[in-house]
């Protein structure tokens, strides 16, 4: 598997199960595709077909994530401090917000993704790849609220693993 490939197929891991747990389900990966990314089916041969996507606070962040860069790494936030006092770098650069930076990177994501067809029995997944383990259950109102006259084709609805791997948050 490529890079790409590996990490939607974490991402599709870590989905299911806590999907399989909220659910009582047993939804299992069969098939590894591009559009949509997974294919799943459960003991009962249903279908569930996984469209893979990652949040990106600031360029760089994905890269970082899975060791291309060292965007963020403590090396690089020291170097940045240093900046800031000898008046070089902006304070606020390497700074993000749930409801600012983060939620407007996903809301572009989002729209892009919904402009595609996938096809029956899908859910986007999003992998939160913030440097921080946001709590989104904060802002699900507003992007509920942004989308709610929007049409999507995630008929299984739109999903965000946070960036532990260890809670599941329904977006849409």
């Amino acid at each position: 598997m490529n890079e790409k490939q590996t990490i939607e197929a974490e991402t599709a891991e870590a989905f299911l199960h806590l999907y399989n747990t909220e659910k009582g389900s047993s939804f299992r990966i069969v098939r590894y595709g591009d559009s949509p990314d997974i294919e799943c089916e459960d003991g009962n041969r249903r279908k569930l077909n996984l469209e893979i996507t990652l949040t990106e606070d600031r360029q760089r962040d994905i890269q970082a994530l899975v060791g291309r860069s060292d965007d963020r790494n403590l090396d690089a936030l020291r170097k940045h401090v240093k900046d800031v006092r000898a008046g070089r770098a902006d304070p606020l650069e390497r700074v993000s917000s749930l409801d600012g930076n983060v939620a407007c990177s996903l809301t572009v994501r989002l729209r892009s993704k919904f402009k595609k067809r996938y096809g029956g029995h899908t859910a986007l997944v999003i992998r939160d790849s913030s440097g921080l383990d946001w709590d989104w259950e904060i802002e699900l109102p507003k992007f509920r609220a942004k989308f709610a006259l929007e049409m999507h084709p995630f008929d299984e609805g739109v999903w965000i693993v946070n960036l532990s791997k260890d809670r599941l948050f329904r977006l849409l």
